[in-house]
């Protein structure tokens, strides 16, 4: 063969591959749709309870009055519940508490989250893995509230009426 005729063979199927590279390969497709389904978020509740009244540390009521130095404490009982496959509570905290009138005693308490129990069951606080909560269950906590041993004269003979505190329960996740 002469030498034209092999280069122009060469070129011929260095072209014919060169188109054969270039094509695509086609697959077949289809689409299909799945009907969905339904999610319901649970909840998290909690009722307004009340709170008894303020004993001394010694676990008696008041007699005679406070003075500066001691820890008075109270207990509020609260319903709290919800639903959810892994709902748990993961933190338990107390508001400042709402006086029904400000003044120097108010100002020299410092009330804070002592205890709580929910169902009976006696919680260590704060509390470090969650707890499981029921549809319903009973929350006790007590409240302590120090009287500043540097407050001055000027509260003496005052009162503190307490109008109202605000637990709040934050949900975790817990999963067993």
């Amino acid at each position: 063969m002469k030498r034209l005729t092999k280069a122009a063979l060469a070129t011929g199927g260095g072209a014919l591959l060169l188109l054969g590279g270039a094509q695509t390969l086609a697959y077949w497709t289809a689409d299909g749709t799945a009907t969905g389904t339904d999610m319901t978020a649970g909840t998290l509740t909690m009722s307004d309870g009340t709170c008894g009244e303020w004993l001394l540390d010694d676990g008696t009521p008041v007699t005679e009055g406070i003075v500066p130095g001691d820890t008075l404490s109270t207990t509020c009982t609260l319903a709290v519940g919800g639903t959810g496959d892994h709902l748990a509570l993961g933190e338990i905290t107390v508001s400042d508490p709402a006086w029904a009138e400000a003044n120097a005693l108010t100002a020299a308490l410092d009330v804070s989250l002592a205890e709580a129990t929910l169902g009976g069951t006696a919680l260590t606080l704060p509390l470090v893995e969650p707890v499981p909560v029921a549809a319903t269950d009973e929350l006790v906590v007590s409240v302590d509230a120090v009287f500043d041993t540097t407050a001055g004269n000027d509260t003496q003979g005052l009162v503190a009426a307490l109008e109202d505190i605000t637990v709040q329960v934050t949900q975790a996740h817990d999963v067993p």
